[in-house]
């Protein structure tokens, strides 16, 4: 098997259904594939309807909603495939676009992983890069500034003619990694649930010396939204996720005083300036739906907090590797109390 592609998904049927669709029409392209779906315990007896419309499809259920790193892992461990492409059930894809990325895959056994550009519905780039965090990339104002004084991301021209960028880190909505680096690497961090896995995938490329690659002439389709924004609890759930993960993302990948300027400048802020100032506007103008989700998030984040002082982690309750140390914990306990 040449290339295995793997979807994670959990409750996004809607949106899962037009990337199969796009799957199934690759029917002419050279190479063996297969597609791998991970559902995680979506629990709303929509999996069986997939089976049946899509029988040349494999899925998977999993045992609970562990987030993407552990449905990425867990189809990698059902996956045959030399290549794995790991893509979001939200984007759309043409069997050219794959064909593309696997021939420069092949062609280019110094890069680790390969992206490309991802379009929206209406055509626009949505940008799906970013610069690892530091003390001047924290914040979007910091990012702004850093930008301003170091040079742009310019395109490179590949032997095949292939426009090329190297940004530090690309999204895991589409990354194409060979079987080998990806065991070499030890696949996709557990520590974290929801977002940052994918930088800190791209992160430990790079302290390896490998090479993280978006080859700007090849484009897919990415719709965002999905099953993080079904209602106003899910939505508080996910942005409270991208707090977690940048506190865990910073934990495992800085230092010093590095890491003690930007966990405590988070902290500050999400406790007393930003995240306070808008949990008080959702409060008082609680009848704007767009504010409502911040009170709901506000209480979350001192939960995590919380969580941080009396179980001393910054990985969400949530992650795979938070409940084995938890468990781990309680059976130490045990056995000293013995």
């Amino acid at each position: 098997m040449k290339l295995s592609i793997i979807i994670v998904n959990y409750r996004g049927w809607k949106r899962l259904r037009p990337c199969l669709e796009s799957l199934r029409r690759l029917k002419d392209v050279s190479f063996s594939w297969e597609v791998i779906v991970v559902d995680n315990r979506s629990s709303d007896n929509q999996l069986g309807v997939f089976v049946d419309d899509f029988p040349e499809f494999y899925f998977v259920e999993n045992v609970g909603n562990f987030g993407f790193s552990n449905g990425c892992n867990l189809g990698a461990s059902k996956a045959t495939g030399e290549y794995l492409l790991f893509l979001n059930p939200d984007t759309i894809i043409t069997g050219e676009a794959i064909r593309d990325l696997l021939r420069e895959a092949e062609k280019h056994p110094e890069f680790t992983v390969l992206s490309c550009s991802q379009l929206n519905s209406n055509g626009k780039d949505t940008r799906p890069y970013g610069l690892f965090l530091t003390p001047t990339t924290l914040t979007s104002f910091l990012r702004s500034l850093y930008l301003l004084t170091h040079r742009k991301l310019k395109p490179a021209t590949l032997r095949s003619g292939a426009l090329a960028i190297y940004p530090e880190w690309v999204s895991g909505s589409i990354i194409l990694i060979s079987r080998k680096n990806f065991d070499r690497l030890g696949g996709w961090s557990e520590d974290f649930w929801m977002y940052y896995e994918d930088a800190d995938l791209c992160k430990r490329i790079a302290e390896s010396g490998g090479k993280v690659v978006l080859i700007k002439s090849i484009q897919i389709i990415h719709n965002h939204g999905g099953a993080s924004r079904i209602n106003l609890d899910v939505k508080a759930l996910t942005k409270s996720e991208v707090i977690i993960s940048r506190h865990l993302y910073i934990h495992k990948h800085s230092r010093g005083l590095s890491r003690l300027f930007m966990q405590s400048y988070l902290v500050i802020n999400n406790l007393f300036i930003g995240q306070l100032i808008v949990a008080l506007l959702g409060l008082l103008f609680f009848i704007k739906p767009s504010l409502r989700v911040y009170p709901r998030l506000y209480v979350n984040i001192l939960k995590y907090y919380s969580n941080v002082i009396s179980n001393k982690t910054w990985m969400s309750p949530r992650a795979v590797n938070y409940r084995k140390t938890m468990a781990n914990k309680f059976e130490n306990a045990k056995a000293e109390a013995a």
